[in-house]
């Protein structure tokens, strides 16, 4: 199958950025946004996350990768955050089947997909692939070596909390919520997991656990990794459900 790709802006800074991938000549079944990972400081970046986009363009879907703006370049907390939902905007008013898409985040990205949804009351469908999300916890346990800190510093130099960084949504605004964990993850402990379940199902938010045995924390995201078949047949199955 041939792949189209295309640019979409949608704001000033050159992070404002969504790379589109579509089936050429054909309808795609369904949609799914991509938010990559690397710590809000952009250890990974939104072409790491081509051949999976690539490898979902394959099995039909409509895939949209969200750059935005680095810890070091105006993404401190709230703006990557902000970028996110200002993405979504963009592609809902491109099209409003995007309205529909998937919403998935990888490590960090989890958290900006998360946090792009919050308050919205839009039902959205989200799959979350070795999230970072519970920020004061992930700061306890040292993940990401001090990428917490870096995100947030501004926001708690003036007086916030790690806790108002850390999204909340509720079952108004997610419809369903996939949560997948690498069973060798040597970035995400198992220990930050077990805390974001617990919160989460205490929000009402019942989310469904997929264990993937022996994968590190990137093959979730590298379709030429075995773990990488989980999180492809996972978003595949969600977006068909949303078509």
């Amino acid at each position: 199958m041939s792949i189209v790709e295309s640019v979409l802006r949608y704001g000033p800074s050159p992070w404002h950025r969504i790379d589109l991938y579509n089936p050429r000549g054909t309808s795609a079944d369904s949609r799914i946004v991509l938010f990559h990972g690397g710590f809000w400081r952009h250890d990974r970046i939104a072409r790491d996350l081509e051949p999976l986009a690539i490898a979902l363009v394959r099995r039909h879907r409509a895939v949209a990768v969200v750059e935005y703006r680095p810890v070091w370049d105006g993404g401190s907390w709230p703006g990557a955050a902000e970028d996110g939902a200002l993405a979504l905007e963009a592609l809902s008013a491109q099209d409003p089947a995007w309205n529909e898409a998937v919403l998935a985040g990888h490590s960090a990205g989890a958290h900006l997909a998360m946090a792009a949804v919050t308050g919205r009351a839009a039902g959205r469908e989200l799959v979350l692939l070795a999230p970072v999300v519970h920020l004061e916890h992930a700061a306890s346990l040292g993940v990401g070596v001090g990428a917490v800190g870096h995100f947030t510093g501004a926001h708690l130099a003036a007086g916030g909390t790690l806790a108002e960084a850390t999204p909340r949504p509720d079952r108004a605004d997610v419809a369903g919520l996939s949560v997948v964990r690498a069973g060798s993850d040597q970035t995400v402990p198992d220990a930050l997991t077990d805390v974001q379940l617990g919160g989460w199902r205490a929000d009402g938010l019942a989310p469904e656990e997929h264990v993937v045995p022996e994968a590190r924390h990137m093959h979730l995201v590298n379709p030429e990794r075995p773990g990488c078949s989980v999180t492809l047949e996972l978003l595949t199955a969600s977006a068909g459900a949303r078509a």
